[in-house]
């Protein structure tokens, strides 16, 4: 299995954000061969950080979930800001 993690800050409504990554994000994730899950999760920190992880069983869905990610970003620039990192690598201890 495969992982990718995208962080974002600077967030200024997240109840929205976790609206529309549930109502339109996560169906292009679930699209993609090899999903496992996803996973976007509210940090609470000052500053509107949110974290996502995406598991799939191959490198090539954590790539194209990175691609899908950034393109979603790109199409709701005042929703959400860019991801200040992304970072990807095979999963090697899950419970």
């Amino acid at each position: 299995m495969h992982a990718t993690v995208r962080q974002y800050e600077g967030v200024e409504n997240p109840a929205e954000v976790i609206r529309q990554v549930g109502e339109t994000f996560l169906p292009l994730q679930h699209d993609i061969p090899g999903f496992v899950s996803y996973y976007f999760v509210d940090v609470g920190e000052a500053g509107g950080r949110m974290v996502s992880v995406s598991v799939f069983e191959t490198e090539e869905g954590t790539a194209e979930s990175n691609r899908r990610a950034a393109s979603w970003v790109a199409e709701h620039p005042n929703l959400i800001p860019p991801a200040k990192s992304a970072e990807a690598g095979p999963v090697v201890v899950g419970g």
